[in-house]
């Protein structure tokens, strides 16, 4: 299996307390975005959630951070890509009113 990132190595700071022993779960910055433009920005070691901003269900397209381009069929208005799995992304392909969230 190919490895994702190679040779990055996280450098959070030591946390105390079972919910704060897991950061990833908590969003620390968010960005629009613009489908089609390119590589999230500041997602060269890890990818971001995707929210989807827009009042309807869309058909949104990422390539995920192990370089896989995924179709994410009726995705619902206020949830992020994957659902209860979400998928961290490097770009945004296709979909409209959708938020970065690292």
């Amino acid at each position: 299996m190919a490895e994702f990132n190679p040779g990055w190595e996280p450098t959070l700071d030591g946390l105390e307390g079972n919910m704060m022993a897991q950061p990833r779960v908590f969003g620390h910055d968010a960005k629009g975005l613009t489908a089609g433009t390119g590589a999230i920005a500041g997602t060269g070691k890890r990818g971001a959630v995707i929210y989807n901003g827009a009042s309807e269900a869309q058909d949104i397209t990422i390539v995920t951070e192990a370089g896989t381009e995924v179709v994410f069929k009726n995705v619902q208005p206020g949830t992020v890509v994957g659902d209860k799995t979400p998928m961290l992304a490097t770009k945004l392909l296709v979909g409209v009113d959708c938020v970065a969230i690292f």
